[in-house]
């Protein structure tokens, strides 16, 4: 619904055009009356106008005048003149002030509508297209908030650096120009929050550490955690405090709000933004410290030089534990144990919470590797999860290394258990297979595998181990076995049990026979 405001002098005039003209019908919902242009201006500086009718000479200010000031201020409000003056230069000078239609005195009422009509026209369209751009406008305003999360995931989280990155910074109105950049980590502890809520709790810790930081600095979630990209131009000292105070505000804001958790960290400083990917890592690296120095804290990459000097992840002997799991060899197992106790204790004044710590990373790591696996009972699971449990409640080495030793011996007799119980599932498979197609001279061990689905390389280990003899060998002493007894049993010439057993060329068929009785065909059936 659109507004008109009609300027004229006379009274009279005014409420003949008001009259003349079913406005509403053209969609105009309020209709304003002024007698000269200043009153006009007023009433268009106080309600918003669309359309103008003005007459050109009257008191105080003209319509001319109120056409230059109006184009001026409301460069959206249709002017039309209504003149009884046919004057040229009126009409010169209204196109020049940007007035679209002139329109003459008197003038009936088909041709004023017929001329509303057009003008209503007009609007709409510009109504409509003012709506479009209003529209497209908040949908990339919605949209630029996840484009500016996206490329700056990319360019933090992932290092990537792409030639147009500069461009792309500057379209999507990122604040990225410093001379000094920090990352931060913001990880909320959501373990005691319900699934339902999860979602919430994000958004509302997120909205927490956007609202802490300001929108001079960047944020934006890495799927896992909040992260901070902070910018300044002050001396270093001074910002890196700053940024660490932030950090527990952020903290104590969180769980005063949400109850709940929240471990930071800060990774070290740059001087580039190709860099962030750099402090962003070892925001990440700080980040970790909360498994063996505890959660709901902040960590600052600055203080990693002691942690690391304490710390211990043994590798090798973990890797050799696995090892001696999936190979069931119960002496390597123990050696490995034996490994890990031997570093912690030769570490000086190692404490007490990170012998935990290491010995909860060998169990996830027993989990990790077995977690492949279908062959696990629930039992044992149940049993390997109670070690958490044990862990925690230990009070000296051998109380943390005694009850893994024990599941790992567990998990490798099951795991030896099952793996032997397959294999000769797959063996007897292939025994009744053999059995049925020996006659078949393409017969051979990547044809059995394909029928057992498993490849030719895993079916000759588990045969050959669980059998102690080769496919190929199987299969001739099998084809042998069937020729001497259709030797012995029927009066088939020689060649046609060599295709029986499958083997197409009777003279090979002799050679094997030969080689695996010791006699010909014909001298074997006539002994």
């Amino acid at each position: 619904m659109y507004s008109i405001l009609i300027v004229d002098d006379e009274a009279l005039i005014r409420r003949s055009i008001v009259s003349i003209i079913d406005w509403s019908s053209l969609g105009f919902s309020n209709i304003y009356e002024a007698e000269d242009g200043i009153e006009a201006l007023e009433i268009c500086r106080k309600y918003k106008i669309d359309l103008v009718l003005t007459d050109i000479v009257m008191p105080f200010m003209d319509g001319l005048e109120l056409s230059r000031i109006l184009s001026s201020e409301f460069a959206e409000i249709h002017i039309v003149i209504l003149t009884g003056h046919e004057d040229f230069e009126y009409a010169k000078q209204s196109i020049d002030l940007g007035v679209e239609n002139y329109i003459l005195k008197p003038v009936g009422a088909k041709s004023l509508l017929n001329k509303m009509q057009e003008i209503c026209q007009k609007l709409k369209i510009e109504t409509n297209q003012k709506e479009y751009i209003t529209r497209m406008k908040n949908q990339i305003h919605r949209s630029i908030q996840v484009l500016q999360e996206k490329f700056l995931y990319s360019l933090v989280c992932k290092g990537q650096v792409t030639a147009d990155m500069e461009e792309r910074i500057q379209s999507l109105e990122l604040p990225l120009k410093a001379k000094h950049y920090m990352v931060g980590v913001v990880e909320p502890i959501l373990e005691t929050v319900d699934k339902a809520d999860m979602e919430l709790f994000k958004f509302a810790a997120q909205n927490i550490v956007y609202s802490s930081v300001g929108e001079k600095h960047c944020t934006f979630d890495d799927y896992n955690n909040h992260v901070v990209v902070v910018f300044q131009t002050d001396e270093y000292e001074e910002w890196h405090n700053i940024i660490y105070d932030t950090m527990m505000v952020i903290r104590e804001a969180v769980y005063s709000i949400l109850k709940i958790s929240v471990t930071c960290s800060i990774g070290s400083c740059v001087t580039e933004r190709e860099e962030l990917f750099n402090s962003y890592r070892a925001a990440c690296k700080a980040l970790e410290c909360k498994y063996s120095l505890g959660y709901n804290r902040v960590y600052d990459f600055r203080d990693l030089k002691y942690t690391e000097e304490v710390y211990l992840y043994p590798h090798a002997e973990i890797e050799k534990l696995i090892d001696g799991i999936r190979s069931a060899r119960k002496e390597v197992i123990q050696l490995a144990m034996a490994g890990i106790k031997e570093q912690m204790r030769g570490k000086k004044n190692f404490p007490w919470a990170n012998m935990k710590t290491v010995m909860i990373e060998v169990v996830t790591a027993l989990f990790r590797d077995i977690s492949f696996s279908d062959e696990i009972s629930p039992d044992l699971w149940t049993q390997g999860m109670h070690l958490f449990t044990q862990i925690e409640q230990a009070r000296e080495i051998n109380e943390l290394s005694k009850p893994i030793e024990i599941f790992a011996f567990h998990v490798s007799e099951e795991l030896y258990e099952k793996q032997n119980s397959r294999s000769q599932d797959i063996v007897e498979k292939v025994e009744k297979f053999v059995e049925k197609n020996y006659g078949n001279p393409e017969l051979s061990l990547s044809t059995t595998a394909e029928y057992i689905a498993v490849s030719s390389g895993y079916l000759s280990s588990v045969f050959k181990k669980t059998k102690g003899t080769n496919f190929v060998k199987y299969l001739t002493d099998v084809r042998m076995e069937q020729a001497s007894k259709l030797l012995k049993q029927t009066n088939l010439c020689s060649y046609e049990i060599a295709y029986e057993t499958g083997f197409s060329d009777p003279h090979y068929f002799s050679i094997s026979f030969k080689k695996y009785t010791g006699m010909s065909p014909s001298d074997y059936r006539s002994a």
